[in-house]
């Protein structure tokens, strides 16, 4: 269950959420590392309250360019970075507190309790942190029961929820999380998902990033797609779909000849996985009685027909021409 947040300074996080200016406002943004560049030229806009997904291959620059707006890394001489309404080179102070910060691996003071740490991390910002007001965080993660124990005894999801705790104790108006459901077994993604569900419900900006286009599509109202340090597909997870449209794939256990199957109306491409014949096709339907045709005259029993629309897995690989797997990047 996720209840509302508890703000711990009234004159904290609160300010500013109703500031016009965006988010997050990047021009130009270039990062090298030696003769590699890292992040080439990113031209972005997040508006306040969005829930913002960047998505990429591994070493495609999302870690380096969420760095650059956590103000870890410094961008080259032109870039133009803008956060919460300010220049991250002249008030980088100032933005670090008032954001959060979730890293896909987040490493908390195991001998610490919950509430210990809650009380430390609140220290960083300036704010003292009393037991009944880390407990009321604590219970919004679902926690609460859990605030006596220290940070080495929790289990895999139990820890992302306590860094998601620390990354909200000082009430921020911008959240950033770096691959948050990395690792977690479905049920604990769902209670992440609950809680950046809830985190955008409360008016505030989400920027995150992951492997998992499914998470993308149910949590992100825009994403961008970064491949080689530059932004090369950016709108809503219904807009960049649509832009495949027509686009469909037709499944099913059969064996036919598939040099037969490419010829059939709609086909642009057919394969085998294992026993199962994949068919991408502009016309599912056309497709699909002609797969059912060709089975019956060669004798073959066609099983688990099915017809999948296109996803954000599939822009992701039309743009990228790359599967996303998990791992390290850059």
């Amino acid at each position: 269950m996720v209840t509302p947040m508890v703000d711990l300074d009234e004159a904290g996080g609160a300010r500013g959420r109703d500031d016009p200016s965006p988010a997050l406002a990047i021009g130009n943004l270039r990062v090298s590392y030696g003769s590699l560049r890292a992040v080439d030229g990113i031209d972005l806009t997040v508006g306040r309250g969005e829930t913002f997904g960047l998505l990429g291959p591994n070493g495609a620059g999302k870690t380096t360019t969420l760095s650059v707006l956590q103000g870890l890394k410094e961008p080259e001489r032109g870039s133009e970075v803008s956060v919460l309404g300010m220049r991250l080179d002249t008030e980088a102070r100032e933005i670090r507190q008032r954001i959060g910060v979730a890293l896909q691996t987040t490493s908390l003071f195991e001998r610490l309790t919950l509430v210990e740490l809650l009380r430390y991390f609140g220290a960083c910002y300036d704010r003292r942190v009393s037991d009944a007001e880390a407990l009321r965080l604590l219970d919004r993660f679902g926690l609460a029961e859990k605030a006596k124990v220290t940070a080495k005894e929790l289990s895999g999801g139990q820890q992302q929820r306590a860094a998601l705790a620390v990354a909200m104790v000082n009430d921020p108006e911008l959240i950033f999380l770096d691959e948050p459901t990395t690792g977690l077994d479905p049920q604990a993604r769902r209670n992440v998902w609950e809680i950046i569900s809830a985190l955008h419900a409360e008016g505030r900006t989400v920027v995150l990033t992951t492997h998992y286009m499914e998470e993308a599509e149910v949590l992100c109202g825009r994403v961008g797609i970064i491949d080689h340090g530059k932004i090369i597909a950016l709108g809503s997870p219904t807009e960049l779909i649509a832009g495949i449209a027509g686009q469909a794939t037709v499944m099913a256990t059969v064996e036919l000849p598939i040099d037969k199957v490419r010829r059939l109306p709609g086909v642009t491409a057919a394969t085998y996985l294992g026993e199962r014949l994949e068919v991408h096709t502009t016309d599912a339907q056309a497709t699909s009685f002609a797969l059912q045709s060709m089975a019956v005259e060669q004798g073959r029993m066609l099983r688990d027909l099915t017809v999948r629309q296109p996803n954000l897995e599939d822009v992701f690989i039309a743009r990228t021409g790359r599967t996303i797997r998990a791992g390290a990047d850059s």
